[in-house]
């Protein structure tokens, strides 16, 4: 009996352990709902219910929230006032899998938050880079638009990093949706590029970031168009600016 006894316990044991090792999804619906009321503090006395620090973390990581300013919770503020339900798809460019999935890498992870009302839905896209990136040259963040349209012309790009904030306004814009081309900050840290723009709730938003992986001017990372064959469904370069990006995959959300 004693015997038997151990025998479970090792298999219970061995049971756990396969558990663990199990591949995580995460495609998360966060509903404003929720009844919660657990209160987050971080070192700065921001404080956010758990609904809003649930999707910080699963956008930005721990780290991130507990530096947060009252100048970073702003950025976020219209999305957690607009809509009852808020939706966080994270990817990056580990697996082929499809998008809309979470797996670890050691390069960088994209994600895009929805928050829809009846007349506009707020998008956050956001790409952070887990390791520090070697070439600092014009990368380029935008969307594609399928059965939407965006609701104004309010488009915001900017680079978080050791060095502070930095925003770019580089637009190339189409009817079907729209980059932006970034500059990687000489020498920073905690690379982080967020952009946020307006959609009319319907359809579908494809989102992108693609990394130069060479140096680049300005003028090259825009020779592209938008089309559901691109890098990430999304950018088709062409010109002096094939082969240059890194081809990462991107997510997309319905609204």
């Amino acid at each position: 009996m004693q015997k038997m006894l151990k025998k479970n316990k090792f298999i219970f044991a061995i049971f756990i352990c396969c558990l663990a090792l199990l591949p995580t999804v995460k495609v998360k619906a966060l509903n404003s709902n929720a009844n919660s009321n657990m209160i987050y503090e971080n070192n700065n006395g921001i404080k956010l219910p758990k609904r809003e620090y649930d999707i910080i973390i699963e956008t930005y990581g721990e780290n991130y929230f507990n530096q947060m300013t009252k100048e970073d919770y702003k950025w976020f503020e219209d999305i957690f006032i607009n809509g009852t339900t808020i939706e966080v798809s994270t990817y990056n460019n580990f697996s082929n899998s499809t998008m809309g999935t979470y797996h670890s890498t050691n390069s960088k992870q994209i994600s895009i938050i929805k928050s829809c009302s009846t007349s506009k839905c707020t998008i956050v896209t956001t790409t952070k880079w887990l390791a520090n990136p070697t070439i600092r040259s014009y990368d380029v963040i935008g969307a594609r638009f399928n059965g939407t349209s965006l609701y104004n012309d309010s488009i915001t790009t900017r680079v978080q990093s050791s060095k502070g904030i930095e925003r770019f306004d580089n637009l190339k814009q189409y009817s079907n949706g729209f980059g932006v081309s970034v500059k990687l900050p000489t020498d920073a840290t905690n690379i982080i590029i967020d952009q946020k723009f307006y959609v009319k709730p319907s359809g579908t938003v494809f989102a992108s970031y693609q990394h130069a992986t060479k140096n680049i001017s300005l003028a090259t990372s825009k020779l592209y168009t938008l089309g559901a064959n691109g890098y990430g469904n999304v950018f088709c370069f062409y010109s002096d600016a094939l082969g240059i990006f890194d081809q990462m995959g991107g997510v997309d959300i319905t609204l």
